[in-house]
């Protein structure tokens, strides 16, 4: 993985979204991040069932919004996400005005052999495994996704580039190849937000709780 060249650490050093960041750790946000970062915690010790509800949801965020993903995982609950069939699962979506119904149900259906294994992959002392596994085994799940997942269950060592995210990352650094649309460029690009982590000794997953609420006023799971 490339690393950050000293020229551009010391831009990230300098960068505003820092700035920002810092501001907001010394501020009431901050009793809000860490309440999130405790539900997070806790939702990593919920039961195999739990946590697939939660691979569901970040399923089903991936090209929609995360508000639109929480109000689906809502409505379909754990018990539809591990049961109904794909047309029923399929119907419940549509029902839902959710977009992508046809792929996703799918997607969901597929995923299904997974349950047993999450709480080991969730709890495995090489979080890059978990997510190279997950990435690599179920389908709709790119790192992005992963990374999401991962992050709501108690897992920080990531960044999840979204489009907001990606949207900074490239106003503060146009000198640099901003990207995500393959494993190297997403690699790449996260380092960037990893060593933005490291100079503010925060971990990239709740770094991006800061960012998010930086870019869009909300903190979302």
């Amino acid at each position: 993985m490339q690393k950050a060249s000293s020229g551009v650490k010391t831009a990230l050093q300098e960068a505003p979204v820092l700035f920002q960041v810092k501001q907001l750790m010394d501020s009431p946000v901050s009793l809000d991040i860490e309440k999130k970062r405790m539900e997070f915690r806790t939702a990593g010790k919920g039961s195999k069932e739990f946590l697939f509800g939660e691979l569901c949801f970040c399923l089903l965020t991936a090209n929609t919004s995360a508000e639109m993903g929480v109000r689906t995982q809502q409505m379909i609950g754990i018990d539809g996400f591990l049961n109904y069939d794909e047309t029923k699962l399929r119907d419940e979506l549509k029902r839902v005005k959710y977009r992508f119904y046809n792929l996703r149900s799918k997607f969901i259906v597929e995923s299904r052999w997974i349950v047993d294994k999450l709480p080991s992959l969730v709890n495995a002392s090489d979080t890059y495994e978990s997510r190279e596994f997950l990435v690599q085994n179920i389908r709709g799940l790119g790192y992005k996704e992963a990374s999401h997942f991962l992050r709501n269950v108690g897992v920080f060592d990531f960044a999840i580039l979204d489009k907001h995210i990606l949207g900074m990352l490239r106003t503060e650094n146009p000198e640099l190849e901003i990207k995500a649309t393959s494993r190297k460029k997403y690699l790449n690009t996260e380092e960037i937000i990893l060593d933005m982590a490291r100079n503010i000794n925060l971990e990239p997953g709740i770094l991006d709780l800061y960012m998010w609420k930086i870019a869009t006023g909300k903190i979302i799971k």
